[in-house]
């Protein structure tokens, strides 16, 4: 199913403002008490990282000289593909259960922003009053692997975008290009039309710096898998290397000037490519490989936590 792009408008904590665009990671935020739950979180690790989904937890990560909710917990809700929630509860030495706040509070977050939500709960233990009316998946050690697997694919199905176009140039991409010195190409001029079409059948726009004396390709990628991405920029790279080399054949047949061969030549050597996707660790792997098996155009790759900090460095 097409997902519409959906911007958050309004901060729940009463930042000035939040923007952060729902369902734009191939993310899965889990909420679990750090106590509780270990068994089960490094399976869930592992079912979504053989889905190509990466696990964010609030207590995974670093948000220095940020508001730690907002940097740790609701931008990562808000981008997130979909959510998974571990209701499970402390288990006191008087044999009672105790909630975890934050997780329940996480929780309706999750339902607030209207998110996809898997939610657990061991089948020995009771749910909180407040959230025992919602449909939840309780298991046992021995099933839970199987459930587990089962709900993640049915939510990766019912979240993904799908779509033969290349994701639109929100405003947010369009102000972290202008932080790059570039802006998204008007395709007034036919020979940057032309070469537009190339790149977009794999997802790429076409990019002008200021100067409109360079041009860009560039791919909005945070809903791909690195191996994707990566056959993506080989294609692309080998079909602008195949163009140079039919010309050629072209000199012959359409009897071009010479300059013009020369200034085709070099603009399709020197188009550099940059693409955008999820997290540091697709950037670093990405960068790995092409490290490893270089292209014959320059490459740059973003992550969502890059464009973030050109923006953040906007407002101070």
């Amino acid at each position: 199913m097409d997902i519409s792009i959906r911007r958050n408008e309004h901060c729940v904590i009463g930042m000035p403002r939040c923007d952060y665009v729902f369902s734009s990671t191939r993310t899965c935020f889990i909420a679990y008490g750090f106590d509780e739950s270990h068994l089960e979180m490094s399976l869930l690790r592992k079912l979504l990282q053989e889905r190509g989904i990466e696990a964010v937890e609030a207590g995974g990560s670093l948000a220095p000289a940020q508001s730690a909710y907002c940097a740790k917990i609701c931008s990562k809700i808000i981008t997130a593909q979909f959510c998974i929630v571990l209701l499970n509860n402390s288990e006191r030495s008087d044999n009672k259960e105790v909630p975890s706040a934050n997780v329940n509070m996480e929780y309706g977050l999750m339902l607030g922003f209207n998110k996809y939500v898997i939610p657990f709960q061991r089948t020995s233990q009771k749910l909180p009053f407040n959230v025992a009316g919602l449909d939840t998946i309780k298991y046992g050690a021995r099933d839970f692997e199987r459930l587990a697997s089962e709900a993640i694919d049915q939510a990766i199905a019912a979240t993904t975008q799908r779509s033969s176009e290349p994701t639109p140039v929100d405003q947010q991409l369009a102000t972290f290009l202008m932080t790059k010195r570039a802006l998204l190409g008007t395709l007034d001029d036919q020979n940057e039309r032309q070469i537009a079409q190339l790149g977009l059948p794999l997802g790429f726009s076409l990019v002008n710096d200021f100067g409109g004396t360079k041009i860009i390709f560039f791919g909005n990628f945070t809903a791909l898998r690195p191996e994707i991405v990566l056959w993506r920029l080989r294609v692309l790279d080998s079909l602008l290397v195949e163009r140079i080399t039919g010309l050629s054949v072209r000199i012959q047949f359409q009897n071009l000037p010479e300059e013009q061969v020369q200034f085709v030549r070099q603009l399709f050597a020197n188009i550099p490519f940059w693409v955008v996707v999820t997290s540091e660790s697709e950037k670093s792997a990405i960068l790995g490989i092409l490290k490893e098996q270089p292209l014959n155009h320059l490459i740059e790759v973003f992550s969502i936590d890059d464009i973030s900090s050109a923006l953040g460095g906007l407002q101070h």
